[in-house]
Order: C-alpha cells, then structure tokens, then sequence
C-alpha cells in the first residue's frame, strides 16, 4: 500500500525562531513552521500570487496546476508555512515549502536522472520553496530544505530531487550548499532551462577529484552540457561580478570506476 503522509496538528510548531532581518535591517520578529492543511489554502494561494508578481524573471519560476497546493497538503506529500508568530498585527504567512512523495506509476524527477535512478518510492521531491522577499537573507530557505530532508528521511525516502532554474542561482547556490549535486540540464515548461539536482542521503558527502574543477557560465548551456556528458556534476555557484558561473567536477567515486577497467587490464 502506499505510503501517506502523516502531519501533526496545523496548531503544533515544528520549528520556532527569531528573524534576525526584515527588509535588511535588525529585526526581533518572531516566526514558527508548522504544517499548513485545507484550511491555509486561501493565504497560501495569495502568497504564491505575491511572489509570483515579485519575480524580476518569470522564468524563475513556473506555476503549477490549481490542484497543486492541495494535493501536498494529503496525497501526495507535505507543505511546510513559515509565518510570523505573536508579531504586531498577528500571524503573517512569509514562506512555504513543498515535499512532494511520488508514489508507483505517478512521473518522477528520478526518471531524469543520467543512468536511471532509484525506485520511486525511494525518492522525495523538494519544489515550490517561497520566502517573502522582506525576509529573505534569514538563511529561511536552507532552513526549509533541512526540515523537508528531515520529513523525507522520516518516510523512507533517502533520494531528494529537485529542479532549479538556470535564471535563480540564488536558490541553486543554496540547494548546492544543502549537498545536492547538479546532474544535468532539462528543458521543460515549454522551452525553461532547469538543473536537475540529487542527494543521496544513504552515500557519503560528495567529494571529487582534485584538479577536475571547471568553471562554467551558467548562461553557457553548450558547454554544461558537455561537462554532464563527460561524466562531471554541479557542485557549487560563484559569482563574477553579477554573473553566475557553475563550479563542475568530477565525482571521486566515478573517477575510480573509470580506472578500473585499465587497471585490470595489466594484471597478469
């Protein structure tokens, strides 16, 4: 039978905090996360609305079906709220997050993966993450990550996905820094460019080979896609100026396996 999600109360608090910034200046406000049901749905929807109208590039960002919120919030996975808590003029819904549990015959972000990936009911998809832009600079989208890693783990499913776009290194920079890889370039949503990201939560930490490290434009798709093809992966974002570049390597594990065959092949 497939698994379900099991939620606390929407009352209980997962997590409690203090937000150090509100539009970059000192803040004592406090916040909470707790999971949202039905009954969110209205702020919810006007809160995706509202970032969704604050976007500089849409391309960030691609809106899901009507059905998507509600889905999360049973069937298909969970949705984190991140709001205000006891702060002047009462709760202020500032961020949500979604873990979605595809179960067996439903698409999955594994089927993407160079190679083929694991089962799907081995996998969690992290997607729709949303952090006020009042409030960002908090580290509130990390914080989101490591909850939704934490829900997966609970639920069996050790394979975190997600997609980030090429237009918001932002967010990729920090699902990098969560321990995500980058494993290659999709083209989905009627022509958008999205990275598609992996962490195995069952394997060690990525690490890589020394001197295998190129950077690359992120606006250069030709040549990611040539180092994906090589067999390197994303492992980090840097900056020149205003432009991003992704940081490739090759993964260490893989340069071993690569070896072997000539290895074996000397022996006597």
């Amino acid at each position: 039978m497939p698994d379900m999600p099991v939620v606390s109360s929407p009352l209980q608090s997962l997590h409690q905090g203090i937000l150090g910034l509100c539009n970059g200046q000192p803040s004592g406000i406090p916040y909470r996360v707790r999971f949202l049901d039905a009954d969110d749905l209205p702020a919810l929807e006007e809160f995706r609305a509202f970032i969704f109208g604050s976007l500089p590039d849409i391309d960030a960002y691609f809106p899901e079906t009507p059905e998507f919120s509600g889905l999360h919030m049973a069937e298909r996975g969970v949705t984190l709220g991140l709001e205000t808590h006891g702060a002047p003029g009462g709760n202020r819904l500032i961020g949500c997050a979604v873990l979605g549990l595809p179960q067996p015959g439903m698409p999955a972000f594994a089927d993407d993966l160079p190679g083929g990936g694991p089962d799907v009911t081995a996998t969690a998809h992290m997607s729709s993450c949303m952090v006020h832009t009042d409030f960002r600079g908090n580290g509130l989208q990390r914080l989101l990550v490591t909850m939704r890693t934490l829900y997966a783990l609970g639920a069996g499913r050790p394979h975190l996905l997600s997609r980030v776009a090429l237009s918001n290194p932002v967010s990729l920079s920090n699902m990098l820094a969560s321990g995500f890889t980058a494993r290659r370039i999709l083209v989905m949503h009627s022509g958008r460019l999205r990275y598609l990201l992996h962490r195995d939560m069952q394997a060690p930490p990525p690490a890589f080979e020394p001197g295998t490290d190129r950077a690359l434009r992120v606006a250069d798709h030709a040549a990611q896609n040539a180092a994906f093809e090589a067999g390197l992966v994303g492992r980090t974002v840097t900056f020149c100026g205003d432009e991003p570049f992704m940081i490739y390597a090759r993964p260490a594990a893989a340069a071993r396996r690569a070896a072997a065959p000539a290895e074996l092949e000397v022996i006597p």
